[in-house]
């Protein structure tokens, strides 16, 4: 099988499909015309490369922005605007302008492949343009709702550049329609090229959306949950069944930390589909940049991990407290201290190739304003080129797929069977040995399974990108991001002494007398709750750009903004 070469050609005038006039660029519509272009199969795989490179997505967008921010698990350099509920609506925005842009190119790719003299020798590369079509067309459902379609490409002369929002049935309606016309057209993956959207990747992906908008209608009201909840069992059981893909092994009881780093990801069995990065030609740069306290996790995300008994730190006997400084980190889920850093613990990370103890304030973690220090996706390359990683980014993995699973057969059935247990979460505690969840443990212990799912899937994807939409979805937003944001216990443990003594080794605390409006019942605090707010009326959807709102007379702006 060979390897896709993603390369970019400008094949379109990209313009926003609610663009106004007067700021477009009137060049040609195409640097290669169409009589000359659309000639080949190497034509369409060119035009479908494009979407690769330019619009799958990161957590970060430019680098600065990380996701987890805007939730309630992580907190960045400087205070987030969206979970702070203090965003103001913008006049223009990348989040509607982006997918815009690469909607109207997967307009073109659909008209030219669909009326091409070649179209059964191209129907992979149509495929590639439905999915993509739909997967753009998710990034603004997700966050503004029912947005205009537009399905066909546009001139700027043309009515429908102007037309009003979809209702959000129907925008899903047409997401649906075309991943399950991608599902038909996409070649299985065992024949696809590498790193090719393939058929599997389109159920997954499918899957994600219906349990998305499953669990918002379920939890928000708003419609019939069941039939999307059926959708996203079938087809992530579908990529399930086929055995395509596996979860990462390849580093044994460290696989799970390895499998974001590994730059053999080109082959990694668990990556469905990934933004891919080589060094000196597109780096990751944003895995650098966590490295410097860009996404810092909060005492929420520390106490999501559960002791080693299966149990949360609430109820079990095994939980050590907060006396020192790694007493919290004792006897959890291993993916605890595989995501966070185990104070003191020497590593390789960039720009330092030996290695380091790790301390908040000090070297790269000079920035951390949290006590705990992030692991997951430190890249071990002390030099990196360039300033950013050469391994991908799993924009979708199979771990999300097993989350889904089981997340969407208790939500549908209100209950999961043990065996359902394990060909979901208990496949992801197995990778890292850690006790599995069952119905006994639940009842037993006077635990609630929908709280032990949504943990697992919290925690398996902690730092990826989820937490904010999770929260949106199950509508507990409203509750969850008005709090304070907190981070280590200070007051009466190892943090509050001057010196710190571990491994035969001194630091300095970072937290040594930190001042009352720095804590909050013994806690660091990082940002106070009465600086926090949360609109339930508003919050659960961004505003649309206000610019777009006032070139468009029939777009109606997201309610409260």
């Amino acid at each position: 099988m060979k390897t896709i070469k993603i390369a970019s050609v400008l094949i379109l005038l990209i313009v926003s499909a609610t663009g106004c006039k007067k700021d477009l660029d009137l060049q040609p519509q195409s640097e290669i015309t169409d009589l000359t272009f659309w000639q080949k199969s190497s034509d369409f795989e060119l035009s479908a490369n494009w979407f690769y490179l330019n619009t799958l997505d990161d957590p970060h967008d430019d680098g600065t922005n990380n996701n987890d921010n805007m939730s309630d698990i992580a907190f960045g350099i400087s205070i987030d605007p969206v979970s702070s509920g203090t965003l103001v609506a913008p006049e223009q925005d990348n989040n509607w302008d982006n997918p815009y842009s690469a909607i109207r190119n997967a307009n073109k790719l659909i008209e030219e492949a669909n009326g091409s003299a070649i179209k059964a020798s191209i129907t992979s590369y149509l495929g590639e343009g439905y999915f993509f079509r739909a997967y753009n067309y998710f990034k603004l459902f997700k966050l503004f709702g029912g947005v205009p379609i537009i399905n066909k490409v546009l001139l700027p002369s043309d009515s429908l550049v102007y037309t009003a929002r979809a209702s959000r049935d129907v925008v899903l309606d047409s997401i649906l329609n075309d991943l399950n016309t991608a599902i038909a057209d996409l070649p299985a993956k065992s024949s696809a090229e590498t790193g090719r959207i393939c058929k599997e990747a389109a159920q997954a992906f499918k899957a994600r959306v219906c349990l998305f908008e499953g669990t918002w209608r379920k939890f928000h009201a708003s419609g019939d949950a069941n039939t999307l909840l059926d959708q996203a069992i079938t087809e992530s059981k579908n990529v399930i069944d086929s055995k395509s893909y596996t979860l990462y092994q390849g580093k044994g009881d460290a696989s799970y930390r390895y499998l974001f780093i590994d730059n053999t990801s080109e082959d990694n069995p668990e990556s469905i589909i990934a933004k891919k990065y080589r060094t000196n030609i597109n780096v990751n740069g944003w895995a650098y940049g966590v490295s410097w306290g860009n996404l810092n996790p909060t005492k929420p995300a520390a106490d999501m991990y559960l002791c080693s008994d299966g149990l949360p730190i609430d109820k079990s006997p095994l939980f050590k407290g907060y006396d020192s400084c790694r007493s919290e980190f004792y006897n959890r889920d291993p993916r605890m201290e595989q995501s966070i850093i185990l104070p003191a613990t020497s590593i390789i990370r960039p720009q330092y190739d030996t290695y380091r103890p790790q301390w908040p304030g000090v070297d790269n973690n000079r920035n951390v304003n949290s006590g705990y220090m992030l692991y997951k996706f430190i890249s071990e390359e002390p030099t990196p080129g360039d300033g950013g990683g050469a391994f991908d980014w799993n924009v979708l993995r199979y771990g999300e797929v097993l989350a889904t699973y089981a997340e969407a057969q208790f939500e549908r059935n209100n209950a999961i069977s043990d065996a359902d247990l394990d060909l979901s979460v208990n496949v992801l505690r197995d990778r890292v040995h850690m006790t599995h969840l069952t119905n006994t443990l639940v009842s037993g212990n006077g635990l609630d399974m929908r709280t032990e799912i949504r943990r697992e899937r919290s925690v398996e994807l902690a730092f990826e990108g989820f937490r904010w939409d999770d929260l949106r979805r199950w509508k507990t937003a409203e509750t969850v991001l008005p709090q304070s944001v907190l981070s280590i216990k200070v007051t009466g443990t190892q943090w509050a002494s001057q010196v710190i003594t571990i491994d035969g080794n001194s630091y300095n605390s970072y937290f040594y007398n930190a001042p009352a409006s720095q804590l909050e019942n013994g806690y660091k605090l990082l940002q106070p709750g009465g600086q926090r707010s949360f609109d339930p009326n508003k919050n659960y959807l961004l505003p649309i750009p206000t610019k777009q709102v006032s070139i468009n007379s029939k777009l109606e702006q997201n309610p409260g903004w």
